[in-house]
């Protein structure tokens, strides 16, 4: 049988094994079930206030400061259970602002220390085992227990982090999202929550997990999973920039066939008016003229990734291809006061399967980069190792440098530090290098320099004999690239 006020609240009532009550802002109860006044060892025929000791009613005043203002909340109150008895009790509480009204939910207090004593050494082994970091929060939001995942996840040790504040956690993590606040007033209110949050590693990696808390009622714990999601944001973030790069490609066909034509009528006329105009004009005709050829090389970098991946691939030496690009960059070089170095050995029987114009497009790009960042003159030095898996390209400058946010932008289509960049030379020089079963890292450090690391599995000495068919298909199965390659 339950007191109640309300049919709907019999109804209600009735379908809840938990110990449950209402009361009103006085602390009288104007609800309860069986359970509760089982627990509480009160006549639930009579309508009474709940009886507890003076302390509690200031925590009491307290706690309904806190449910007003944020709908939910938690306190502990000492409530007379007869005989001259009192017994500690944890109320959590909603807040039903129409009706002024509390729906609480009632617990010992010693249920809760000893919940995790309770086959300790039994579940212990599996607490660990799990392959998630969870994380035992108390009412009071102090972390009780963390598995060793956990720990790894938050990089501290368990003595740092036990008996402090939940919300510690967040020191370690950051709230990339911005969505703090709505996952404590999610978990405060509906006694669940979640958030993506990011964290750096000991290789100083981005990393990235989600947290997820709910409250156990039972056991009067928040228990709060993370979860590594690193691998899943990365591969979003791919493929972000992959639908970024498929928009330049969609882009460019229409682009071309608006621009190209009115351009070519338009670098004709000037051409015409440099002829016959005066010395006053020249200066405006070039202008114009080089802001033409500008218009033309954004509008060739533009159809050049979106071209698709079909090339026509054969054996060539990779160091032919390497000299070839330093002998055409070396006098735009020498003008700016900066010399060209090659660093490489006897590479002309290495040979690999590759496009040689695609190769010396993106290696004229790296280059010319260098040349454009060193104002200040300097040496550009370009560096052919031998590796396990093939040949590395170096090229190396004096510039000014990159910072950290600058790297992670770096191969980010219309991304550019330069005034006047298309933010496209990088992208393409990655396409390539992509094309060709490579790899491409960045160091640099502000100040010093940038270097540009590019490796590239180069052909095996049993494929070389075979015909260029047999060739490309055997160079793109994955068994050759881990092979030491020798020619």
């Amino acid at each position: 049988m339950v007191k109640t006020v309300s049919p709907i609240f019999r109804k209600l009532f009735q379908t809840v094994k938990d110990p449950l009550l209402i009361l009103n802002t006085s602390c009288h109860i104007e609800s309860i079930n069986d359970f509760a006044a089982q627990l509480l060892n009160i006549d639930k025929n009579i309508r009474q206030e709940l009886p507890m000791d003076e302390h509690s009613k200031s925590r009491w005043s307290l706690f309904l400061d806190k449910i007003r203002s944020e709908m939910g909340g938690f306190c502990k109150l000492n409530i007379h259970i007869g005989s001259k008895k009192y017994k500690e009790f944890y109320l959590i509480g909603y807040y039903h602002e129409k009706k002024d009204l509390i729906f609480a939910r009632i617990t010992p207090a010693t249920i809760e220390n000893n919940v995790l004593e309770t086959g300790k050494h039994e579940i212990y082994s599996m607490f660990n085992d799990i392959s998630h970091g969870i994380l035992f929060t108390n009412i009071n939001g102090d972390i009780v227990d963390v598995n060793d995942l956990a720990l790894q996840y938050l990089q501290c040790e368990k003595s740092k982090i036990i008996n402090k504040q939940h919300e510690t956690i967040f020191i370690n993590f950051v709230d990339y999202q911005f969505n703090k606040l709505h996952y404590f007033a999610n978990l405060i209110n509906c006694g669940r929550a979640s958030i993506n949050v990011s964290s750096i590693n000991q290789q100083n990696e981005d990393v990235y997990f989600r947290l997820e808390s709910k409250l156990n009622y039972k056991m009067n714990l928040i228990v709060t999973t993370i979860t590594d999601e690193t691998e899943k944001v990365v591969l979003k973030q791919k493929m972000e920039q992959q639908e970024t790069l498929n928009s330049i490609g969609q882009m460019a066909a229409s682009i071309a066939h608006e621009i190209r034509n009115p351009m070519t009528s338009l670098k004709g006329f000037v051409q015409l008016l440099k002829q016959s105009s005066q010395d006053d004009s020249q200066k405006y005709l070039k202008v114009m003229d080089s802001e033409l050829q500008r218009m033309e090389a954004i509008l060739t970098e533009l159809l050049y990734l979106s071209k698709p991946k079909e090339r026509m691939y054969k054996k060539i030496s990779i160091v032919q291809v390497v000299e070839e690009v330093v002998e055409l960059m070396l006098q735009h070089a020498l003008s700016n006061n900066i010399i060209i170095k090659l660093e490489s050995y006897d590479f002309y029987k290495t040979k690999i399967i590759g496009n040689d114009n695609r190769l010396k497009q993106m290696l004229i790009n790296l280059v010319k980069n260098a040349i454009e960042v060193m104002h200040n003159g300097g040496t550009i030095t370009v560096k052919l190792e031998t590796l396990n898996s093939g040949v590395q390209i170096s090229v190396i400058d004096e510039g000014p440098g990159l910072s950290e946010m600058e790297l992670s932008h770096l191969f980010t289509p219309f991304y550019t530090t330069k005034e006047s960049g298309t933010g496209l030379g990088l992208a393409l020089v990655k396409k390539v290098i992509e094309e060709h079963n490579g790899t491409i890292n960045v160091e640099s450090t502000v100040g010093v320099g940038t270097t540009f690391k590019i490796s590239l599995p180069i052909c095996e000495e049993s494929v070389c004999g075979e015909n260029d068919d047999k060739i490309v298909e055997l160079w793109f199965k994955n068994e050759l690239l881990n092979r030491l390659p020798v020619v």
